[in-house]
């Protein structure tokens, strides 16, 4: 069974927001050389989403923000977590993300596409994407593997 796997990074440069990848995965099969296969792909962190959506849609992208803020309370205080709170004892500056985490746990962490002919089987309207959750950040890492069939 062949496999292929690649990292993929993004810088984000808001709070929240969404980031279409699709070229990016295709970009990655052209790369495998595969041509027909399963691609599985999932999110790297634990505030950030994978997602299939129709995300080159603005407003729609607006809409899916807005309402993951008004499910889940935008302010980080009524939350237990907190970084500073963290049992790992990294964080420099507290930082109250726990709706960043909640909000995560409501969308998709990975996806699982078919590959044939070297073409995502994906719908008109569907586009794969980032949601990121706890902005700006850096170097945000999705991780991809293609398993040939």
């Amino acid at each position: 069974m062949n496999t292929f796997k690649k990292i993929l990074s993004y810088d984000t440069n808001n709070k929240s927001e969404v980031i279409p990848i699709t070229e990016d995965i295709k970009k990655v099969i052209e790369e495998s050389g595969f041509k027909n296969g399963t691609l599985f792909g999932y999110s790297l962190h634990t505030t950030l989403s994978l997602f299939i959506q129709e995300a080159i849609e603005p407003n729609l992208c607006k809409d899916i923000i807005n309402q993951l803020t008004k499910i889940v309370d935008n302010d980080g205080s009524k939350y237990e977590h907190s970084c500073a709170k963290h049992p790992s004892n990294i964080c420099r500056v507290d930082n109250s993300n726990g709706p960043s985490h909640v909000r995560q746990t409501l969308t998709n962490q990975n996806i699982i596409l078919d590959i044939s002919g070297g073409k995502l089987n994906i719908g008109q309207w569907q586009d794969i994407a980032l949601l990121e959750l706890d902005g700006p950040r850096k170097n945000r890492k999705v991780f991809i593997k293609i398993v040939e069939n």
